[in-house]
């Protein structure tokens, strides 16, 4: 698998936050050859974490959400508060449907369960290094999720501007894509994308362009 074109490896850079040895050693293998870009670090604690992302603005940060120390959700809610232009991707073998909501609503880019695929780690990784929102819930998370009947209802809890977001997201649209398109910076399209999230306890495209066409937003 290549990396996007959008992305440019010879500029990103990485930092790795992972407590269990093994695990670390897979991300980092993957970031390196399959996509090229600079770990500029790999380490075991939050605290390790946040001095290397202190000395080098990292573009992309990957945390596991129990770091000994510092947890992965406060140094992502440091790092969002400090360094908003770069993107988290956290990880955890725990999945808790309000906690995802939570962690997008701060301004994460991405979630993904350690258990997933190989596969499903690259898609992740080159969705959050290109700025998208990228959440893969397991079923028993997806089951969570409101029902059909349910949906109508949550359709009108969407701001008439939530509603256009979510339509270009089922079509398939970037977040630079939409916010080219409404005239918004990225970090708002980012923002809309959470708030849609949590409202709509949605955590995937697939789940909103499901939720969309049930709601008559679009029609394929």
């Amino acid at each position: 698998m290549a990396a996007n074109p959008k992305m440019s490896k010879q500029n990103l850079k990485v930092v790795v936050a992972e407590d269990e040895t093994l695990f670390r050693d897979f991300l980092v293998r993957i970031i390196r050859q399959r996509f090229g870009f600079e770990i500029i670090g790999e380490v075991a604690t939050g605290e390790e974490a946040y001095q290397l992302c202190d000395d080098h603005r990292p573009d992309l940060v990957i945390l596991d959400l129990r770091l000994p120390g510092i947890t992965g959700q406060e140094l992502a809610e440091r790092l969002i508060n400090e360094q908003p232009e770069a993107k988290i991707l956290i990880i955890s073998s725990v999945e808790d449907p309000k906690r995802i909501g939570s962690l997008l609503q701060m301004g994460v880019t991405g979630f993904l369960n350690k258990k997933e695929e190989f596969s499903v780690f690259e898609q992740a990784i080159e969705a959050v290094a290109n700025g998208n929102i990228f959440v893969k819930a397991s079923a028993q998370t997806q089951s969570d999720s409101p029902d059909v009947l349910d949906q109508k209802e949550l359709l009108e809890t969407l701001s008439d501007r939530e509603k256009q977001i979510v339509v270009f997201v089922a079509s398939g649209m970037t977040n630079k894509e939409i916010a080219q398109n409404l005239g918004l910076s990225i970090k708002t399209v980012e923002s809309h994308r959470s708030n849609i999230s949590k409202k709509l306890k949605i955590f995937d495209i697939a789940g909103v362009t499901l939720f969309a066409v049930r709601t008559g937003l679009v029609t394929l």
